[in-house]
């Protein structure tokens, strides 16, 4: 069946944005320099914070009698929240989307805090680095978080793809935007990492800057290749190019991936494998997931050695 732009896109976005909750990018990161003198002072992270918790309560610490008139007024529709914000440890404020990307740093390095006024008006959340046992529940719960959940489209298409593991890797061929052929069968003798992608999926782009230290890790090494077809069949050179100023992607990446990313059983986007130097597949998995990211990571060096 004929799949059209629209449909793929709807199909792939629901499947990993709806499951994974993935977030694009809707503001402007705050440029942070942490080599400023105010960054790490003492007395000005003291001045922000006077300032960002004026009036606030921990709601962690609050008595009974706070949080019961906190809950109360959040209940009642007459009490609006007129304020919320984000800060990161220094106290600096920061659009929700960046302050996500340290609490869901697959390290568990950091929690946060909530603050809040008794009126339910006003709402901070400020983050802090984890205690040892903090850390270690939260990349416990993170682990959990990003684990494909039993009974869901990603978690079924990810053991199809699976099945695909010990067993020789499909052939197809794609063409690079500069213009090249490739194939998996002319690339027989070298470990293949193949990323299947489009360029309006935010779980791929999200997962883009970590591939992109493999591809710098191995930039010297003839033994390893890089790969990445865009599986959308409308989407042009011209397309991919103005995605890559945007998003830099340093695999080699193709155009006309759709029937390759099929024979791979691949349904889910992203959609990551590792190919050894025979042709087989000894790796496969669908979905953002930092932690089988790490595990990919460690595949190439070892099938490099073999």
């Amino acid at each position: 069946m004929k799949i059209s732009r629209k449909q793929l896109l709807a199909f792939a976005v629901g499947l990993t944005v709806c499951a994974q909750s993935s977030f694009a990018q809707s503001a402007k990161f705050v440029n942070i320099d942490s080599t400023a003198p105010s960054f790490k002072n003492a007395d000005s992270i003291a001045a922000r914070k006077a300032v960002v918790l004026n009036g606030l309560t921990n709601l962690a610490t609050a008595t009974p009698e706070f949080k019961k008139a906190f809950n109360e007024a959040a209940a009642d529709k007459n009490y609006k929240l007129t304020d919320q914000a984000y800060y990161t440890a220094e106290y600096i404020n920061v659009p929700f989307e960046q302050y996500r990307k340290f609490l869901f740093d697959p390290s568990g390095e950091w929690v946060d805090d909530m603050y809040g006024d008794i009126n339910y008006s006003k709402k901070a959340f400020v983050l802090r680095r984890a205690t040892p046992e903090e850390q270690e529940k939260k990349v416990a719960s993170l682990k959990g978080y990003y684990a494909p959940k039993k009974g869901t489209s990603i978690a079924q298409n990810d053991v199809e793809v699976s099945k695909l593991v010990g067993s020789a890797a499909p052939d197809f061929t794609v063409t690079t935007i500069d213009g090249k052929k490739v194939s998996i069968k002319s690339l027989k003798g070298k470990v293949i990492v193949l990323n299947f992608w489009f360029t309006q999926c935010p779980p791929c782009r999200e997962e883009m800057p970590k591939l992109n230290t493999f591809v710098d890790k191995y930039k010297n090494n003839k033994d390893v290749v890089f790969l990445a077809p865009e599986v959308v069949p409308a989407t042009t050179v011209a397309d991919v190019q103005k995605f890559l100023k945007r998003v830099p992607f340093a695999y080699q990446v193709a155009l006309g991936g759709k029937d390759a990313a099929a024979l791979y059983q691949v349904k889910v986007f992203p959609a990551n494998f590792v190919i050894d130097k025979k042709g087989i597949v000894r790796m496969g998995y669908v979905g953002y997931n930092p932690y089988t990211l790490e595990e990919l990571g460690k595949t190439i060096p070892k099938l490099i050695a073999e």
